[in-house]
């Protein structure tokens, strides 16, 4: 169990969707490098701006609402306007879910009962250069849509192309989709995106780390002896960061470059995971590291990349595996490998959720993904969920267990409603319905709980 289970603000920073902060704008925007304000308005995403958004961490890639998906491109087709930006209304592992502004904020409930609504992807909006949020507003929205649709793909040719490589002189621009699905883009934290042809460039943040080490601090090359490297001995990986500082960015490129390995947006295709720990040894609890888990990726600390490039060989994984998160949960990763290995049913397997009350909606998108993933069942209705409960009885597999899911964040409150209250109102709900149907209720936190260390207590173990 998570030590911060009796925080909900804190249990909830373990967990967020959307990465906040700016890329370079290119050339085609008038401008050299994205304004400070921009900056700082992009990270207001994390606190003001999305709820739940509190340290998302997307090393080289627009971290999907999933890149939150269980691995493929499964596109799902919204009975909704399509995104403003790269016209498409089918939802997908590169473009994240549907969003929708009016006024300047983000439409929760039904978006019919606003005027002038704008509907974008996610990801599409995210990765656009010059959007960003003060004060709980996006700003920039409609000009960046209109500076968007002047430009056109250089995958599909379609206009709605907001997002461009940030080389200089490079006029490569792309929908976010069509961007990510493409393997020799890379990505970066600040939101830029370097094209196919100038992937081996340097992003500014690399740039940065590696001109600001001293000859004594030059991180793991200086440990390099020139007759050790064998080339392309990491030919097979394909590495993922998540949480690193620029530093680190830096050296797991630097990593790539002499191995021959690749490091990628997180895909399925990504065979280990490195990640920034604290003092203690302990990574923090992202989206990408769950994700990573339930698929039973290698979640290593940095300390590997450094053995290898010492040895000039890979060296074996399970002494550099992380096996603590910052809410102290233990085991996970390991976990999450030996399931996979040994071909066992997964996490979630004979589970079906259904979600109650009030949830960000790019914050519930990404928790469905993460139950889909981990084999469980989602139900979608009330219907659905009080006629499976009358064919209880006929249910072939006896071990099926269904879940009523409320949200434990009572910071996120659409209504204003006094917290108190708020909570009261929520648990009786998800009580009663339970109570109703025959079921168990659950808060939100026990899905991300349950995958950073284990089925939690409370749910038989299949």
């Amino acid at each position: 169990m998570a030590t911060d289970g009796g925080n909900p603000r804190a249990v909830r920073n373990a967990y967020v969707t959307v990465p906040s902060s700016a890329r370079n704008s290119p050339k085609r925007h008038g401008d050299s490098g994205v304004k400070r304000q921009t900056v700082d308005g992009k990270r207001q995403k994390k606190t003001i701006g999305k709820q739940n958004d509190a340290k998302m961490e997307t090393n080289s890639h627009p971290q999907t609402n999933g890149l939150g998906s269980s691995g493929g491109q499964t596109s799902v087709v919204l009975e909704q306007s399509p995104c403003a930006f790269c016209h498409s209304s089918k939802q997908t592992e590169g473009s994240g879910p549907f969003v929708a502004y009016a006024q300047g904020k983000e439409v929760t409930g039904n978006a019919d009962n606003f005027s002038n609504v704008i509907h974008v992807h996610l990801k599409c909006v995210s990765w656009t250069p010059m959007i960003y949020f003060k004060d709980g507003l996006i700003k920039n929205l409609e000009s960046e849509i209109i500076r968007a649709n002047k430009l056109k793909c250089s995958s599909c040719g379609k206009k709605g192309a907001g997002l461009g490589c940030c080389r200089k002189l490079c006029q490569k621009t792309y929908h976010v989709p069509c961007a990510y699905d493409i393997p020799d883009c890379r990505w970066d934290d600040d939101f830029l995106l370097l094209c196919p042809k100038h992937a081996s460039s340097k992003f500014p943040s690399e740039e940065k780390a590696k001109s600001g080490k001293k000859d004594t601090e030059k991180g793991i090359s200086r440990h390099l002896n020139p007759s050790k490297i064998l080339l392309n001995y990491g030919k097979d990986l394909v590495l993922c960061g998540s949480g690193l500082s620029s530093d680190e960015k830096f050296d797991l490129v630097d990593f790539a470059s002499t191995s021959g390995a690749i490091v990628s947006i997180y895909k399925n295709n990504v065979t280990h995971v490195i990640a920034a720990t604290d003092s203690k040894g302990a990574c923090t609890r992202t989206y990408k590291i769950l994700m990573a888990i339930l698929h039973g990726k290698w979640i290593l600390t940095m300390e590997w990349i450094k053995a290898c490039m010492e040895a000039g060989h890979l060296v074996k994984e399970e002494p550099y595996e992380v096996l603590l998160d910052n809410h102290g949960s233990c085991g996970g990763p390991k976990e999450g490998r030996l399931r996979l290995q040994n071909n066992a049913p997964r996490l979630f397997n004979n589970l079906s959720f259904y979600f109650i009350g009030d949830f960000l909606p790019t914050y519930k998108a990404d928790l469905l993904n993460l139950v889909t993933t981990a084999g469980g069942t989602v139900i979608e209705t009330r219907d659905q969920l009080l006629l499976s409960s009358h064919e209880e009885d006929t249910k072939a597999n006896v071990n099926e267990v269904t879940l009523v899911v409320y949200n434990a964040d009572f910071s996120y409150n659409p209504g204003f409603e006094d917290a108190t209250a708020l909570k009261c109102r929520v648990l009786d709900e998800a009580e009663d319905l339970a109570q109703e149907v025959g079921c168990q209720v659950v808060p939100h936190i026990w899905i991300l709980d349950s995958i950073a260390c284990g089925l939690q207590p409370s749910i038989p173990r299949h």
